[in-house]
């Protein structure tokens, strides 16, 4: 037996860096912490299964130092197929910590395992193997049963709990059991030594995880056998190692006990002292007694975050020498939430209401998402809010239902989750190249939402527009509802920058001078897109094999309503001749530009899609003045008047008429600067119900050109150009038949899986309970319901309740 001269040291951890004992690895992390922080990503998606042809809804939750993370300003969403091809992207604005988006899910999508990406520019300055990543399953076209997939074979992995596998030690060794899919199994056997003799035995305690206790000898080779296997495969330990250092953590109720072995008398072998970080920060630094062979001691966590921390020995050289990861688990980070019931219906289109209640008045943001609970994959997710953002966020390699670390306080799950900390590295960094890695330049920033520079020159010339005030107007191509401005001004040089710009899809600016002077001044040279830029992603991410869903029966209905869905596509009438008097170029135009209170009862409507005419007027005041009989334009500077048919008030004076803008009023000065040729439509009205007073003077609207209208008219000025912004958030779509013509205008079954999507709860510190209503479909009779946010002191809320009828024939 190992006699243990026992040195107890309790240390109490204040989550802070004591500066007295400053050492070079501290001070590197801390520069590397505040110039790179660590920042995590989370996407709650609305579900886990899908059909070819839905939208996946989803909410991403950004994550630093332990709260909301405002540090980036745009998250990168990545859906890949088996094979790591990227089938689609989606660029979202980060909103205090938050973004939302959806994806369409192409109806041509083979049946499959696909997987979701995301990131930020922020999040790729670190290691890549620590990207979020989700799968998802999409039902769709049969899979291909010829495509060959990636093959793997089984694997037994062995990891000393300290790094080092020393002679003349008690050493833990854990290990991770794998099978040919990259899953984990239920395995056990026996170690045995060179001469065949069995050492110990082994066997797992949790998901294809487990540990045993040895005291190797030098010299002396180790290998596994692992129990009825016909095959007798060794799986070989590490090599043991004549002199080193063990380090070992044990789980205790108010923070870790930890135990250091070294046998030797090289100083360079020796610990000097240890460092605990968390999130790159150190929060502790304690020395060691270099004459103590043996050291016994307890560190103190309950002041601390929880999460992953990370306590490494160095010599003293500053050189490491045995680390460990355990996980401190305060429950700091839970916010209680409960969903009361209020109306409860599973008949069909029947009415809900729920009620998110906080115990007290929070700041934060959530989202829910209520789905058929029979479309689910299980009761309960494998991964949520919490156990990505505390867990996986940090870990290398993929984990096996990592919800269960935090579904009880059992001792049970206590050591599980202890085994896993020695089986999956943790480090985004190697320690030797932290001095460079803390002093290098930053691969990427965030450029703060999305930046657009160039520079302005005189039409004609090669002179500068220098020092000028100019105007933008941003049109999108698609969403013709969408129009802003911005003004900036040219340095000397001509050059222009807008930043912390935010805007959707294909979006086209017209650039024009401030003070009146004529768009065809302008030459405008944009510079390269700011958010667009491809990024050089070096992992492939995880296990990238095909896994068919485990519940057939789910697999099987969703495949017959895809199928369904396909032949619908296909129904053709046959033997039926309807007559339908063909719409004119107009009445097509204003179907497709028009809506609400403008569609129709116009006086006049003017095409300007469907004419031959050429139009080169740069300013659309000026073509309206020549071609529209009964309005007149008036200019005094850089005003503009417009006046039908010179309508007075009652005192006497003209009245002007209100302008419109894809139907949202707007300041001429703000019209006068877009080309002729970018105007889809003119309609005027001699009155109109929408604006103020019934606009006594008429209203004239105007309707900017959109998605085919502008590929027919290719030619486009120098004072315009076209960025793509972020990625366009659709709203989920939620019937409510309370509402008659809602229920008049639904047509067949009502089969929606995804009940009810809200991802923009947000509370502000004044409120503790939210209203949540929504309407069953024809067909759910149990309802699966999550919820999940931060707030603003950085808990998590996590809620997930299965809804069924309690009684028969409710």
């Amino acid at each position: 037996m190992y006699v243990l001269q026992r040195l107890i040291v309790s240390i109490l951890i204040l989550g802070v860096t004591i500066s007295g004992y400053a050492q070079k690895p501290g001070d590197f992390l801390d520069k590397w912490a505040s110039k790179s922080p660590i920042e995590k990503v989370y996407l709650h998606f609305d579900r886990e299964v899908y059909r070819a042809g839905e939208k996946a809804w989803f909410k991403a939750y950004l994550y630093s130092d332990f709260f909301s993370d405002t540090i980036s300003t745009s998250l990168y969403v990545d859906l890949l197929d088996n094979s790591s091809k990227l089938i689609a992207q989606k660029i979202s604005p980060v909103i205090y910590g938050n973004a939302v988006g959806q994806f369409e899910l192409a109806d041509s999508l083979q049946t499959g395992t696909y997987f979701i990406r995301a990131y930020s520019p922020t999040i790729l300055n670190h290691n890549h193997h620590f990207l979020y990543e989700k799968r998802i399953q999409v039902i769709g076209k049969p899979h291909s049963a010829s495509k060959p997939l990636v093959t793997r074979t089984q694997k037994l992995d062995f990891f000393p709990e300290s790094g080092n596998f020393v002679s003349g030690f008690p050493n833990t060794v854990a290990f991770k059991y794998t099978d040919a899919n990259g899953r984990p199994q239920s395995v056990d056997g026996v170690i045995k030594n060179g001469k065949d003799e069995t050492v110990t035995s082994f066997s797992v305690y949790h998901d294809g995880l487990g540990m045993f206790d040895i005291t190797p000898q030098v010299g002396e080779q180790y290998y596994a056998l692992m129990n009825n296997d016909s095959y007798g495969i060794k799986y070989f330990l590490p090599e043991v190692v004549a002199k080193g250092l063990i380090f070992k953590i044990i789980p205790n109720a108010r923070g870790k006990d930890f135990e250091l072995y070294q046998n030797s008398d090289d100083l360079a072998m020796r610990g000097d002292y240890m460092i605990g970080q968390m999130q790159h920060k150190p929060v502790f630094r304690l020395g060691l007694n270099k004459e103590k062979n043996d050291i016994n001691g307890f560190i103190n966590t309950q002041q601390l975050r929880s999460g992953i921390m990370h306590i490494t020995v160095f010599n003293k050289d500053d050189m490491p020498l045995a680390e460990r990861i355990c996980f401190v688990d305060n429950k700091e980070y839970i916010q209680p939430a409960e969903l009361i019931t209020g109306q409860l219906s599973f008949a069909e289109r029947g009415k809900n209401s729920f009620t998110l209640s906080l115990p007290d008045t929070v700041a934060g943001s959530f989202s829910i998402a209520i789905t058929d609970a029979t479309y689910s994959l299980s009761e309960r997710r494998n991964e949520n809010i919490i156990s990505s953002l505390l867990l996986t966020g940090d870990l290398k390699g993929e984990i096996n239902n990592p919800s269960y670390y935090f579904s009880s306080n059992e001792d049970s799950i206590t050591t599980a989750l202890d085994i896993l900390m020695m089986t999956h590295g943790w480090r985004r960094f190697t320690w030797a190249k932290l001095p460079q890695v803390a002093n290098a330049q930053l691969l990427y920033t965030d450029n703060g939402f999305i930046s657009i520079s160039g520079n302005v020159k005189i039409r004609d010339s090669k002179k500068p527009l220098a020092q000028k005030e100019l105007l933008a107007l941003l049109f999108s191509l698609d969403d013709s509802l969408s129009t802003s401005m911005q003004i900036f001004d040219t340095d000397e040089q001509g050059k222009f920058s807008m930043d912390s710009l935010i805007f959707f899809g294909n979006t086209r600016f017209f650039v024009g001078d401030f003070l009146g002077k004529k768009s065809k001044w302008l030459n405008i040279y944009p510079d390269a897109d700011s958010i667009t830029t491809g990024f050089a992603i070096n992992y492939s991410g995880a296990n990238r094999l095909y896994i068919p869903l485990n519940d057939g029966s789910l697999a099987d209905r969703l495949a017959a309503e895809y199928l369904n869905a396909e032949k619908e596509k296909g129904i053709m009438l046959e033997g039926i001749t309807m007559k339908v008097r063909k719409k004119t170029p107009i009445e097509n135009l204003e179907e497709r530009y028009a809506s609400g209170l403008f569609t129709g009862a116009s006086v006049k409507t003017v095409d300007l899609v469907n004419t031959e005419e050429k139009i080169t007027q740069v300013n659309i005041f000026d073509y309206i003045q020549s071609r529209i009989a009964g309005v007149n334009v008036e200019r005094t500077g850089t005003n503009y008047q417009l006046f039908y048919q010179q309508r007075r008030s009652l005192m006497g004076g003209p009245i002007p008429m209100t302008l419109f803008l894809n139907e949202i009023e707007t300041p001429a000065i703000f019209i006068a600067s877009i080309p002729a040729n970018q105007i889809a439509m003119i309609k005027v009205f001699t009155s109109f119900v929408g604006s103020e007073g019934n606009a006594p003077g008429g209203v004239l609207a105007l309707y900017t050109k959109q998605h085919s209208d502008l590929a027919n008219n290719l030619a486009t000025s120098a004072d315009m150009f076209q960025y793509k912004g972020y990625s366009i958030i659709k709203e989920f779509y939620s019937p409510d038949y309370s509402d008659a013509d809602v229920l008049a205008k639904s047509k067949g079954q009502d089969q929606r899986i995804t009940l009810h999507w809200q991802p923009d709860i947000i509370m502000d510190g004044t409120m503790k309970d939210v209203p949540i209503q929504f309407y069953n479909n024809d067909r759910t009779r149990s309802f699966k319901v999550i919820v999940e946010g931060i707030t603003e002191e950085g808990k998590m809320v996590l809620i997930e309740k299965l809804i069924a009828p309690q009684t028969k024939g409710f």
